[in-house]
């Protein structure tokens, strides 16, 4: 059985054609922003999915999308430049348009349904996936099953409140946990202030990667902020586990792909915060699909789960 992933991506927008038995069997991709209006856009990704769908008898289409709600299956990414942005049911539009069956979820979602189809999280029947990246996401599988909420929001990890923060997040609102850990959360962070980090030049703050390299190289103010960030990361994931009790605790994004030097950071920091009936209970681990394209993964185990609840 073949069906086409869709990531639809803050950069780039990655489709491909995923095989139940073997995997991905082809890949492509363009730029999201490249367009001149999200009309334009949905012009370009409906003809992309066409032409993928014309190489294999495609039996489904599973699409991760940001700020996609379930409940009106629309999505609208507000972070993207058009002006035209409104609500759209992309999933009517594609099955109108090709007449293959359409499935959609929410973008970090869709990474935790790809972790526990092909990665670390087969091991765990009740896990929670954190994505550190640009921003702060998250995805819960309970019982072998996506849990997505009422309207496909669940997971927001990133919009918890620190107490006393008073950054600015760009969901409008102040102190979330994103504005700390998350790649622009580290910039903030290395900030002499926060007029630092908003000048239109910033070019004596570093990138993510040379913060990490100058930290390993023993950088004193690269790994106190380094050390920050992932003690408030461990300190907040005390919250997630005492809520939902997950076997694990997965990370995925770019920024995960450093973490082990930092994970006994983050687990101490979070054991810290728990009551002893959880301590040592969870694992706490780095994705092993990170080089894997888990975003094209992702939509595609939506659009297998569609299938295999339909045989059962």
């Amino acid at each position: 059985m073949k069906v086409i992933g869709v990531d639809i991506g803050g950069t780039n927008t990655e489709l491909g054609i995923v095989d139940s038995r073997d995997g991905i069997v082809k890949l492509s991709k363009f730029k999201t922003k490249g367009n001149e209006s999200f009309k334009a856009y949905i012009d370009i990704l409906t003809e992309n999915i066409r032409l993928l769908s014309l190489e294999h008898n495609i039996q489904y289409i599973g699409v991760g999308a940001p700020n996609y709600n379930s409940k009106t299956e629309t999505f609208c990414p507000v972070n993207f430049p058009w002006d035209d942005l409104e609500p759209f049911n992309l999933k009517q539009h594609i099955e109108v348009v090709l007449n293959i069956p359409t499935l959609m979820v929410n973008d970090a979602n869709a990474s935790a349904l790809a972790e526990n189809r092909y990665g670390a999280g087969k091991k765990y029947t009740d896990f929670a996936l954190i994505t550190v990246g640009t921003g702060l996401g998250g995805g819960i599988i309970i019982n072998n099953q996506l849990f997505e909420g009422a309207f496909g929001y669940s997971g927001e990890f990133g919009h918890t409140k620190i107490e006393g923060l008073d950054r600015q997040c760009n969901c409008g609102g102040t102190g979330c946990l994103e504005t700390i850990v998350s790649a622009n959360g580290i910039k903030k962070s290395y900030a002499v202030n926060m007029k630092e980090i908003k000048s239109s030049e910033p070019t004596h703050i570093p990138s993510i990667k040379m913060i990490f390299d100058k930290a390993k190289a023993g950088d004193e103010r690269c790994k106190a902020i380094l050390n920050f960030t992932f003690q408030k990361l461990g300190q907040k994931m005390a919250d997630f586990i005492h809520v939902l009790n997950p076997q694990a605790i997965i990370f995925c994004g770019n920024i995960s792909k450093s973490l082990d030097a930092y994970m006994d950071v983050i687990k101490t920091s979070c054991e810290e915060q728990l009551l002893s009936d959880f301590r040592g209970q969870v694992y706490y681990g780095v994705s092993e699909l990170l080089e894997d394209k888990m975003n094209v993964l992702g939509p595609a185990s939506l659009a297998f789960s569609k299938s295999e609840s339909l045989v059962n």
